[in-house]
């Protein structure tokens, strides 16, 4: 990861990796170590953890800025995370391993070519592994209504 702004090339634009928690120790290992070096800056919000998640988070990844999120839930840890980020380009990821930080590459690569906005799906070729049925049907629900509503398709409005 990259936290230097000098070795920062002035025609690319600067990249957050942003990353919301609440009590997400033990799969901090299979995300932060993942994130690509170009990278400006990892913001991590947490949700006010109880366990060792901002800890193992400074130890894992030394420049990491770590801040605590204000609210409730996880739309406020986002909304609040992208108004504190300072890269060009926020990409979201998932701290229990569920989006893999070796495909913001896809993420940024459209973006760059001009598109405003990328999303990615957990559900796009499967059922994700491990998800509980409740939050499976939650996010079924979700998306059949925004898709009605907004005339689109979208697999998963939930991740990514």
């Amino acid at each position: 990861m990259s936290t230097n702004t000098e070795n920062q090339n002035p025609h690319q634009p600067r990249i957050t990796a942003l990353i919301c928690t609440l009590n997400e120790e033990a799969n901090l290992p299979h995300v932060l170590p993942k994130i690509p070096r170009w990278v400006s800056e990892v913001l991590l919000v947490d949700g006010h953890s109880s366990d060792g998640t901002v800890e193992l988070a400074k130890k894992l990844l030394p420049a990491i800025r770590v801040l605590q999120q204000p609210g409730r839930g996880k739309g406020d840890a986002l909304r609040y995370g992208t108004r504190q980020a300072t890269g060009d380009i926020v990409v979201t990821l998932d701290a229990d391993g569920t989006t893999d930080p070796n495909e913001m590459s896809n993420f940024v690569e459209p973006l760059m070519r001009g598109f405003d906005f990328v999303k990615g799906s957990r559900f796009a070729l499967s059922l994700p592994q491990g998800k509980p049925r409740h939050r499976i049907f939650g996010n079924w629900l979700i998306v059949i209504t925004f898709d009605i509503l907004f005339l689109r398709r979208y697999t998963d409005l939930c991740s990514g």
